[in-house]
């Protein structure tokens, strides 16, 4: 834990692998995790309408995955640290948006196995 979602609109200029570990470094800086246990991936969209215009305001939002435990100002602190990493890494047009949630996992009925 944690989980990294980065849903993205497939038209921006953007370095994924770079993106990815930027984003990693930032979570594993908090404290809050152990490198190990930090996977991301990212989805590119090709379709993706903005308002009613299909195609315009081309956006990332970031979805951080955690379990439950942590309190509010924790929280915030992680999504606060999240979207001045993505607005260093990406570059698109004026309008384009950039989205950080933070989203809590049932620690209760999450199940992990390594194998």
């Amino acid at each position: 834990m944690p989980q990294i979602i980065m849903q993205y609109s497939s038209t921006l200029q953007l370095d994924v692998p770079a993106t990815l570990q930027a984003i990693n470094q930032a979570l594993l800086a908090s404290g809050q995790f152990q490198a190990e246990d930090i996977k991301s991936r990212a989805i590119p969209l090709q379709d993706w309408l903005t308002g009613t215009t299909f195609g315009s305001a081309p956006f990332v939002h970031l979805q951080l995955h955690i379990l439950t435990g942590r309190d509010l100002a924790t929280r915030q602190q992680l999504s606060d640290s999240m979207l001045p990493v993505l607005q260093q890494q990406v570059q698109g047009p004026p309008g384009t948006q950039l989205c950080v949630e933070v989203c809590q996992m049932e620690r209760d009925s999450y199940r992990k196995l390594t194998l």
